[in-house]
């Protein structure tokens, strides 16, 4: 799940000071009638202050107003690009599901630059879901698996917009694209635990997502999906509501013939307001499930909303002909949060008895995952068989029934369930096979059969994944060396950790930077590199790579952490500029 989002305006306190004492309470200051008075010091010197500023503002040239961007990870880099090679399965592992290997299939045409195949497929795939007569209609499971990839994909998403300029698909995708990296540079953490820079790349790859956003709505008659992801952009950005409208909760009467009279003759909106977009979503498709999740989402206490407007969404999605299923994993989602209770047992209990009324594949993973958490493996493995049973397609269950499988000495099963979780496109899995190709475990020794390292890595690789992405980066630079088993192209290595890096794995990320720092990468001017180096050494420092805050360290480079260092001087830079473009515009347009 995600981490918490920023607060509202309104969370913020206050500004003006506390309630003054009455007036009769109140002692008459002491006047001494011998000071001087400078009042007419007092009137002049802020007349001064601001005509200095308009004067200031009026002579810089433009060019020095322009805000720079601190994000360098889409940065164009002199590398080849990435050689994939899509094997479609793995040696000796089954075929996951139909439905996974269309998925897997779409991850593997956007990777390799396929955009026809994929449009035409995403295409295909979003008019059955429109043109269902009842149920939700839900997410797209494409754009679901590309979530762990981040920015992997800027490069295609280029490529993607620059031959196929007025496909709505590509804005949508690439959008979604730069939304999970922004997801990636929170680096799991509470928004509160956050430094600046990782503010400024949130904020800065949500503005680029926006503007695909803000252009895919041109390209579609129904664009629902890019509605949504406004919705969640601008909650995440803090423009939520417009504070001109009317309260939240006249928001909830979509579907009780009041649209019209929600229109903007009743009250004023700005352009670009969550709340703005996600009526309009829902307005265009109402069993949108995206949709009302995103709004129930936001609409719960700890984001300035209340419980009963959050009951209300859930109410009005009911009312608008979303799936009774998804109905429980909303109220489960946003009213119960099971996994916060504090009662032993409380959490087991509750899935338990929600399982028995409505088994959700989100409870039962709900339950799976309690039982991971307090490493009850026994009672883990039924968990995961429920789960499989239900929906085969569930890489989670076949990784978290793996991890049981280990802990109980059940290697031969543990193996085989990681290979399948692999073949689903698991993460966790793949790194689990990959540790075992590197240190021993899970049975793989002289006497193992079944997919080698590469393949593994290159059948992860290929779905853009940062694990698959990371061991070819280092395979190919140590490639040669006894006992690994690929062939040294350190092209290849540059080309696989920049990808691996963009999609947030923070030993490419440190190896990456390193290798920038030092000059070892051809191809670019010292400054540049040393300045790429270092945005990605501190990329990885902040997820506690503790070799990259070492080094920066020995450079005597300040971590991006640190109060006084370069990233928040560049950030207060910025905000001075934008500060005194606002400032020229308004005296322009005072004298216009």
């Amino acid at each position: 799940m995600h981490p918490q989002l920023p607060s509202s305006d309104q969370d913020k306190a206050s500004p003006y000071p506390g309630r003054y004492l009455p007036s009769a309470e109140q002692e008459e200051p002491y006047q001494d009638e011998s000071a001087p008075k400078h009042w007419l010091l007092a009137l002049l010197l802020p007349l001064a202050v601001l005509l200095a500023l308009g004067i200031l503002c009026w002579v810089v040239p433009e060019k020095w107003l322009s805000v720079e961007s601190m994000d360098q990870a889409a940065m164009a880099m002199p590398f080849e690009p990435p050689r994939v090679e899509s094997p479609v399965l793995l040696t000796g592992v089954p075929l996951p599901p139909e439905n996974v290997q269309q998925t897997l299939q779409q991850r593997r045409a956007f990777f390799s630059g396929d955009f026809e195949f994929l449009e035409r497929s995403l295409n295909q795939q979003r008019q059955q879901s429109l043109l269902s007569r009842e149920g939700s209609i839900g997410y797209s499971p494409f754009i679901r698996s590309l979530e762990d990839t981040a920015l992997a994909g800027v490069d295609r998403c280029e490529q993607w917009l620059q031959a196929m300029p007025e496909s709505y698909a590509a804005h949508w995708v690439c959008a979604e694209v730069w939304n999970d990296g922004a997801w990636e540079a929170r680096s799991e953490r509470q928004r509160s635990d956050i430094n600046i820079a990782q503010s400024v790349l949130i904020d800065e790859r949500l503005h680029i997502s926006n503007q695909l956003l803000e252009r895919a709505l041109l390209l579609d008659d129904k664009p629902i999906e890019a509605l949504t992801l406004l919705a969640e952009n601008h909650f995440l950005l803090g423009t939520r509501v417009d504070e001109s409208s009317v309260a939240w909760e006249r928001l909830l009467n979509l579907f009780d013939g009041e649209i019209d009279a929600l229109g903007a003759d009743l009250y004023p909106r700005t352009t670009g307001l969550a709340s703005w977009y996600i009526e309009q979503a829902l307005a265009a498709s109402p069993r949108y499930l995206p949709a009302h999740r995103t709004w129930a989402n936001f609409l719960q206490p700890r984001w300035g909303g209340a419980e009963a407007l959050v009951l209300g969404a859930i109410e009005q999605a009911r009312r608008a002909g979303i799936a009774e299923p998804d109905l429980h994993d909303m109220r489960d989602d946003f009213v119960v949060y099971p996994a916060s209770f504090s009662t032993p047992g409380a959490t087991q209990a509750y899935w338990e008895e929600a399982i028995s009324q409505q088994p959700t594949r989100k409870r039962l993973e709900g339950l799976m995952h309690d039982q991971a958490g307090r490493e009850n493996w026994k009672a883990v493995v039924p968990a995961a068989e429920a789960l499989i049973s239900r929906y085969p397609d569930d890489a989670g269950a076949y990784y978290w029934l793996a991890e049981a499988r280990k802990m109980l000495g059940q290697t031969e099963q543990a193996r085989g369930a990681n290979l399948y979780a692999t073949a689903l496109g698991h993460d966790g899995a793949t790194q689990n096979l990959i540790m075992a190709f590197i240190r021993g475990g899970l049975g793989v020794d002289e006497n193992y059969v079944g997919p080698s390292l590469p393949e593994i890595c290159k059948y992860s690789a290929a779905l853009g994944s940062p694990i698959g992405a990371n061991c070819l980066g280092a395979g190919y630079f140590e490639g040669g060396q006894p006992g690994v088993p690929f062939v040294r192209d350190p092209a290849q290595g540059y080309a696989w950790h920049l990808l691996a890096s963009r999609a947030g794995h923070y030993n490419s990320q440190f190896d990456l930077g390193w290798m920038l720092y030092s000059g070892r990468v051809p191809g670019l001017e010292k400054e540049v590199a040393q300045d790429m180096g270092i945005f990605w050494l501190r990329r990885a420092e902040e997820k506690q790579h503790k070799f990259a805050a070492r080094r920066l360290d020995e450079l005597n480079i300040d971590r991006a952490s640190w109060a006084y260092s370069s990233d928040n001087l560049f950030v207060l830079k910025n905000t001075i500029k934008t500060n005194l473009a606002w400032l020229r515009q308004q005296l322009r347009s005072l004298l216009a």
